[in-house]
């Protein structure tokens, strides 16, 4: 053996290297398998494995974030075993025994571990280098250079992070187990606590359809696994890749100051340090009390006992259950201080969760500061969009800028925080309110405790049920950037189009974009109280998905339709059983509208003529031929097979709840 004065020990290194040689070569495997024989796979068929296309980019990416998942794995056994020496006394006595200071033996280790992560990619990369030469696509040498770093930089973080949790415990078990504490313990809890707070308060968005990530947005993001892999889709961030790489400097450079500082005695201890211990198990036996609480309280009914019940039955089964794992066998030893702490911690927990989430929820922005609000409900509800990378839509989808709009959204804001619980009388309507404020920053609720009979409810419903905002939710309309979407489809009640040309795609939505202005701003922009939108639309671009109504008054969607299949099949009108129309006058239209959400088709027929149509040929072939009109004088009212083909319209209370109305010539 080298002196102890050498720069480098190759027995040392050949010693650790050698602990994890298998595990390695397994390593090496799965790389293989994962990018080059799949990349072949695909050049070979010509079309992508399990329809694996969903990340944009270098055709490495589509098997990327698998390949980092299974790496990250690697890693953590591959620390695991490379510092098993510690877990046994007779191990870690013979390595210190050694003539080779504590700090040379880890740096030994360390060094052994990175080159067990860089040896296979490099491998991978030589054979991804000469593979691209006889595949059908393109893979560049810039791609796989950043394959290269990328991957390495994922996987030399997850190292740093396992190294430095090894230093805390004693036992491989208990290592693994708190790898996976660290890395998800904080998305865990915080997404408990989020739910926990959605079961007891009322405005609480976890997800919001728009106006950024919500309230699990900021610790989903910052979660490294979720994080590596996020990128992928959405692209590199580099200044949160250079914290990152900062939180790795500094916990090598803590492993050194903790194995310097480390006693062998304490190797029959579980944690080195009771501190830590004490705290995991306050913060895990609160997860715990959440989870096993949501669980429990689920299947009985909501009453603030059964809550307590709950609640207390989950701490107690959590505590008892961790204690198992950490100290490894079903008898364990209870210990008052950790009793007595994880006590504490549930007590303060929930002194912070109750006067946190009550001025969460009673809080409602000044409308002085408030730029623009987005309001998704009975009206809007077909809306809905996954961010996560750069949009494509204009600044205006989905926010309405008008002051009234914003007044009545606060007023209808405030009426849900004072409503306590489910109304008393009507069925409970659930609405989704967004502001997006001067700051630029967004303010999410969502409420499910007003009735459809409340004022300011139907205030709000009028105003956005009509067609002077039907722009703002138009998701075709507000696409700013048409040359990134990948696929765009159209439906109706019963039809169907697919758009996955790009040129077709750019072609329909600049035809779309121009003919908007041709439709009547006074049809109402919705179909039905059930929202059953008469036509809708879902565009994906590389990380971004969106979902919204169209108008089916917009001639250039009216033209794509009937170039593939009769409008009145897309739009379900073949299959209706009740079909009636209703002449209107200019002045009678604004009071239709209205009642058609509200009068029974009794009340309605008295007070409007409404015409049954027995013979529909002539409807229905108008129809095909384009004959939408929404500014017409003339009403088709029509239930769609979906809606109950027997069902008894005279018995339905409120019209909107058993036809579809549509403007026509």
């Amino acid at each position: 053996m080298k002196s102890a004065t050498s720069l480098l020990n190759r027995t040392l290194l050949n010693h650790f290297m050698g602990g994890i040689f298998w595990l390695t070569v397994l390593f090496l495997i799965g790389n293989i398998l994962i990018q080059p024989l799949y990349l072949w796979i695909r050049s070979v068929n010509s079309e992508p494995v399990g329809n694996m296309t969903f990340i944009s980019g270098s055709m490495l990416n589509e098997t990327l974030p698998f390949q980092l998942a299974a790496s990250m794995i690697y890693v953590v056994l591959m620390v695991m075993f490379l510092f098993s020496y510690k877990h046994k006394e007779a191990s870690l006595d013979f390595m210190h025994s050694m003539p080779v200071k504590r700090r040379k033996l880890l740096s030994h280790a360390l060094i052994a571990g990175v080159i067990n992560i860089i040896i296979p990619l490099v491998i991978t990369a030589v054979i991804l280098f000469f593979e691209r030469y006889f595949l059908i696509f393109d893979i560049t040498i810039m791609e796989i250079v950043e394959w290269f770093f990328y991957t390495l930089f994922v996987l030399l973080v997850v190292f740093a992070i396992s190294v430095f949790v090894g230093f805390l415990v004693n036992s491989m078990f208990v290592h693994m187990q708190l790898v996976v504490i660290v890395f998800f313990l904080p998305v865990v809890f915080w997404g408990l606590t989020v739910s926990v707070a959605d079961l007891l308060y009322d405005g609480i968005a976890p997800t919001p359809s728009t106006g950024g990530d919500g309230l699990m947005g900021v610790v989903v993001n910052n979660t490294f696994p979720i994080f590596a892999i996020q990128q992928i889709i959405d692209g590199f961030t580099l200044w949160k890749m250079i914290i990152w790489i900062g939180i790795a400097v500094v916990l090598i450079i803590l492993s050194y100051l903790y194995y310097n500082r480390s006693r062998s005695e304490n190797v029959h201890q579980t944690f080195n340090n009771g501190w830590i211990r004490d705290i995991l198990v306050a913060f895990i036996t609160i997860s715990g009390m959440l989870l096993v609480g949501l669980v429990i309280s689920f299947a009985l009914p909501n009453l603030t006992v059964v809550y307590v019940f709950a609640f207390v039955i989950g701490a107690i089964f959590s505590y008892i259950t961790q204690e198992m794992f950490f100290q490894g066998t079903a008898k364990i030893n209870f210990r008052w201080r950790s009793i007595l702490i994880s006590a504490i911690s549930v007590v303060v927990f929930w002194i912070v969760f109750i006067i946190g989430w009550q001025q969460y929820t009673s809080y409602v922005p000044d409308q002085s500061s408030v730029e623009s609000v987005s309001i998704n409900g009975n009206w809007s509800s077909n809306n809905w969009m996954s961010n996560q990378g750069e949009s494509i839509m204009t600044e205006d989808y989905l926010f309405i800028e008008d002051k009234n709009v914003i007044s009545e959204g606060v007023a209808l804001h405030q009426e849900a925080i004072t409503n306590e619980g489910m109304p008393e009388s009507g069925v409970p309507e659930s609405f989704e309110i967004i502001y997006k404020m001067q700051d630029g920053s967004y303010v999410n609720r969502s409420y499910d405790n007003i009735s459809m009979e409340n004022e300011k409810y139907q205030s709000m419903m009028e105003t956005l049920n009509s067609g002077e905002y039907s722009k703002v939710y138009d998701v075709v309309y507000n696409i700013e950037d048409s040359s990134e979407i990948n696929n765009l489809e159209l439906y109706g009640i019963e039809g169907y189009i697919n758009l996955e040309s790009s040129v077709e795609i750019a072609e329909f939505t600049d035809a779309y974009q121009k003919a908007a202005h041709q439709v009547d701003t006074e049809m109402p922009m919705l179909t039905n109280n059930s929202n059953a939108s008469a036509a809708s639309a879902s565009l994906s671009t590389d990380g971004n998905y969106y979902n919204g109504n169209v108008s089916i008054y917009n001639p250039a969607l009216i033209n794509k339709v009937t170039e593939d299949q009769n409008l009145a099949e897309f739009l379900g009108i073949g299959s209706s059983q009740n079909m009636h129309t209703v002449s209107l006058s200019d002045d009678a239209k604004e009071s239709f509208f209205r009642d058609y959400e509200t009068m029974s088709f009794d009340e309605l027929s008295e007070k409007y003529d409404v015409e049954s149509l027995d013979d529909r040929e002539d409807v229905i072939n108008s129809i095909n031929n384009g004959g939408l009109d929404a500014s017409g004088d003339k009403v088709l009212l029509y239930s769609p097979e979906y809606m109950g083909m027997e069902m008894d319209v005279e018995e339905v209370e409120s019209l909107a709840d058993a036809f579809i109305m549509l403007g026509i010539e």
